[in-house]
């Protein structure tokens, strides 16, 4: 019974800690997953590393190729659009709902998430990843004030692949104080109740990494992305 328990925590831990590194691009879309290698790395048995894997297959987190190896999974452009759609429909409907119940201190958590964004970008050596986790918890401020923590938690839990890529969005981006002037405008588009403006800006914000990381998908990240299907047309659709 105990050595049971052993092998399903140490399970959960590699579990854990390699879905975290394939969602921060720290094993790279594509990249090999060496059974041996975890096992060593985790100071582990066979029993639990196989059990982990195969919850990471079963989750498209990686996938076998026969008499190949196993590998991190591409990202899927299609996934990525249709996610971005969604977030789109979904997180405007959200927005809308808070616009009838903000509070004044509801938008001053919204604005001091975006000081902590400001003093984040100015400190050396930040990592992009605390910027994107700073970016989430300031849209997840209108999902929980309106209730919809349920439905933030599954937006979440299908991001897979618009997760790497948002990452891969922060590895890439040189001008992070953009992002602030889009959140900033959010910000005051809902102060002020624009709906009309805040479903333009809204969109804007949401699908403008599409056309700014036009060359780095078709270039310098082809690699990591699924090339069945891959045209460049896909990009311009957004």
């Amino acid at each position: 019974m105990e050595q049971n328990l052993t092998h399903r925590n140490r399970s959960e831990e590699v579990f854990e800690v390699l879905k975290r590194e394939i969602l921060d691009l720290t094993l790279k879309p594509g990249q090999p997953v060496s059974e041996n290698e975890i096992c060593m790395r985790f100071h582990a048995s066979r029993t639990p590393v196989r059990e982990a894997l195969r919850r990471l297959q079963e989750q498209g987190f990686i996938h076998t190729v026969s008499y190949s190896g196993t590998y991190v999974t591409l990202l899927n452009l299609d996934d990525i659009r249709q996610m971005i759609y969604m977030r789109v429909a979904v997180e405007w409907m959200v927005m809308k709902d808070f616009m009838e119940i903000e509070t004044p201190l509801l938008l001053e958590e919204i604005r001091h998430q975006i000081r902590l964004q400001e003093l984040l970008i100015h400190e050396d050596g930040f990592e992009p990843e605390q910027f994107y986790e700073m970016d989430a918890r300031m849209h997840q401020i209108w999902f929980e004030a309106t209730g919809r923590r349920k439905l933030w938690k599954f937006v979440q839990e299908q991001q897979l692949h618009y997760t790497r890529f948002r990452m891969l969005d922060f590895v890439t981006e040189t001008d992070f104080t953009r992002i602030i002037r889009e959140h900033t405008e959010l910000l005051r588009l809902l102060t002020e109740k624009d709906t009309v403006g805040l479903e333009a800006a809204l969109k804007a914000h949401l699908t403008i990494s599409m056309t700014r990381m036009r060359h780095a998908i078709e270039v310098e990240y082809r690699d990591y992305f699924d090339q069945n299907g891959f045209t460049g047309e896909e990009i311009k659709k957004n």
